[in-house]
């Protein structure tokens, strides 16, 4: 009889690979969609509604978390250090808790296939949650993979976020685009001998 693992899903490109991965191993997974960081709610709901549309065809049951704490959350984002740490860590905590609350033998996260996770603050986030409540939590790296998931969710058309999903990784996100393209336009021909001017 397969074991039945609570997988955290934060999106539905990430989950494309991540579930059939568990299914492979041996585990019947049941998403959980608990992700109070992204930012704003639009962007949420669009990831729920996507994830929605999607799971059903893959015979994926799905369970939702509703709750927006979005004031609560930012203050503890501001308030942690690493920021990712504590964001990992309350995922992962109300994940354990979920998974013990409703019988699962283990549980886990999509968010092991992205290579812009910190895998080390993941484990730990992990590690912790399991202790707390005694439900084993399962980890494979699977950042290989994560391509894979980018031509799924072209070939089906699933939305696919720019950003994680906290306003913090938002505003990260257009400060390097930016001083990419002011690196860009630096570079380009008939501007070299103002470059000094410009940056000074």
């Amino acid at each position: 009889m397969k074991r039945r693992l609570l997988l955290h899903a934060c999106c539905a490109p990430c989950t494309t690979v991540t579930a059939p991965h568990f299914r492979e191993q041996g585990a019947e997974p049941t998403l959980f969609f608990y992700n109070p960081n992204i930012h704003p709610w639009r962007e949420w709901k669009h990831r729920l509604d996507t994830l929605e549309g999607w799971a059903p065809g893959e015979g994926l049951p799905l369970i939702v978390d509703e709750s927006y704490p979005i004031e609560e959350n930012l203050r503890m984002l501001l308030g942690s250090q690493p920021r990712c740490a504590a964001c990992l860590s309350d995922r992962l905590m109300v994940t354990a808790m979920r998974a013990a609350k409703d019988g699962f033998e283990s549980f886990s996260t999509t968010l092991m296939l992205s290579p812009y996770t910190d895998h080390d603050l993941l484990r730990e986030a992990g590690r912790r949650a399991s202790e707390f409540t005694g439900i084993p939590f399962e980890y494979s790296d699977l950042r290989p993979f994560y391509h894979i998931s980018v031509q799924l969710s072209r070939q089906t058309g699933l939305y696919r976020q720019p950003y994680c999903g906290c306003v913090f990784s938002e505003s990260e996100r257009f400060n390097r685009r930016a001083a990419l393209r002011r690196n860009q336009e630096g570079r380009s021909p008939g501007v070299a001998g103002a470059t000094g001017s410009m940056n000074s």
